[in-house]
């Protein structure tokens, strides 16, 4: 085999090696039209989230809950505390969770920093709500969450129906052990979006409308 061969073949290997090394999602829990799927990914322990779902609805409802951070508590599974800290815009804020974590582990915080974005020509709306150390100091007692990142497409079907597909990756910090989350790292998000699917209809977000959003 020519030397200049044997690099192409090589290369070729390592195109398809690299594309492997992050697993295909698998599905984990498929129930009440929410779908959950895991996925192993390289430099994290704990498994890469995504679910899938449908709502009826107006797409303005959920950004009415998205936007309406100090309520989170309610829905968001395990959330113990919510609160608006800084708002930049109607579309950019920040916010603070706790979560509560299983004895004899430490409860974990976590500041994150939503942008919510609409695209003018098909209505879809982009959410990220990506972590942020450092706006406010450490609580004592608590665990802050180092990293994460969260993503959101919302895209119509109809004037009354949406989907929604969220991705999220998260490090909770030390100790809790990366095997026992990956065991039961469906049950939140499944009972978080079974949870919002209510909330939405709630009185204070069923006439929800806004400026900056298209139905």
């Amino acid at each position: 085999m020519r030397y200049g061969s044997f690099i192409l073949v090589f290369v070729c290997l390592l195109f398809q090696f690299s594309g492997k090394a992050q697993e295909d999602w698998s599905l984990k829990k498929d129930k009440n039209n929410i779908k959950v799927f895991t996925r192993k990914t390289k430099n994290f322990k704990v498994d890469e989230i995504k679910v899938e779902c449908e709502y009826d609805g107006r797409i303005s409802q959920l950004v009415a809950v998205l936007l309406d951070v100090n309520k989170h508590y309610e829905w968001v599974y395990k959330a113990t505390k919510s609160q608006l800290l800084q708002k930049n815009s109607n579309t950019d804020l920040f916010f603070y969770t706790e979560i509560q974590a299983p004895w004899p582990f430490q409860n974990r915080d976590l500041i994150a920093h939503l942008k919510l974005t609409q695209n003018s020509s098909n209505k879809i709306i982009s959410v990220e709500a990506n972590g942020v150390n450092d706006f406010i100091p450490d609580k004592k007692h608590i665990v802050r969450v180092r990293y994460s990142r969260a993503n959101w497409i919302i895209t119509p079907l109809t004037n009354k129906k949406f989907k929604i597909e969220y991705r999220v990756q998260i490090d909770p910090g030390d100790g809790v052990p990366a095997w026992i989350l990956n065991l039961f790292i469906a049950n939140g998000p499944y009972d978080t979006f079974l949870k919002l699917r209510e909330q939405i209809q709630l009185p204070q977000y069923l006439n929800a409308k806004f400026a900056f959003i298209a139905d």
